[in-house]
């Protein structure tokens, strides 16, 4: 099987950065922005297509997008959560034929292509129905499913993501990607947590 041919990675972008007080995604860090970061990782990977899913920044957002080659697929009812979000995504992927969707959010910088790439890999050598990001024993985001699990996507509600599937059909056959990162998993937030990534990040270049 190809590793990304068949698949479509979704980049979540579609919040209101209320904690920020202004358009996180957008807002320079590190030498470029959340945004960007996710979308290089998102558009390196080897999957066949990238989307981004706007909402509430629409007018920050989409440009970006289409600056790096991503399609956008907006969603109105951003305000009911990123449920609607992952909801847009499984949409789009599977009006557009696609045989697997990597769900990703924008807001984690640690996150790069190398860690889409081995979502992409471990599917191609599996037969599970999902498969998600595993580091220092917890699961999180990036996320990939089958085509099987597009229908029960488009289900869900509520201010949770593509996870919650996972909770809600424990028959489904979840194979866990695990990676040495410990910040895998770290996101931002807050002013707070934008300084203190942005400083540890440019501290190891």
């Amino acid at each position: 099987m190809d590793t990304g041919s068949s698949t479509c990675v979704a980049v979540l972008a579609a919040g209101a950065s209320k904690r920020m007080g202004a358009c996180k995604l957008a807002a320079p860090f590190a030498g470029s922005t959340l945004l960007e970061r996710a979308l290089d990782a998102a558009c390196g990977c080897g999957a066949a297509q990238t989307v981004v899913v706007t909402g509430a920044h629409r007018s920050l957002v989409a440009p970006l997008a289409r600056a790096r080659g991503a399609c956008e697929a907006h969603n109105p009812a951003w305000e009911r959560g990123q449920s609607t979000s992952v909801r847009a995504a499984a949409r789009f992927a599977a009006a557009h034929g696609f045989a697997a969707l990597l769900v990703m959010v924008a807001d984690q910088p640690y996150l790069e292509a190398r860690h889409l790439a081995a979502l992409l890999r471990a599917r191609a050598a599996g037969d599970a129905d999902a498969y998600v990001a595993e580091s220092g024993g917890r699961r999180g985001n990036p996320c990939l499913f089958d085509a099987r699990c597009f229908p029960l996507l488009e289900t869900l509600t509520g201010d949770e993501g593509a996870r919650a599937l996972l909770r809600a059909h424990p028959a489904l056959r979840v194979r866990p990607v695990r990676f040495e990162d410990a910040d895998l998993f770290d996101d931002v937030d807050t002013p707070r947590d934008a300084a203190r990534l942005e400083e540890a990040m440019l501290r190891v270049r």
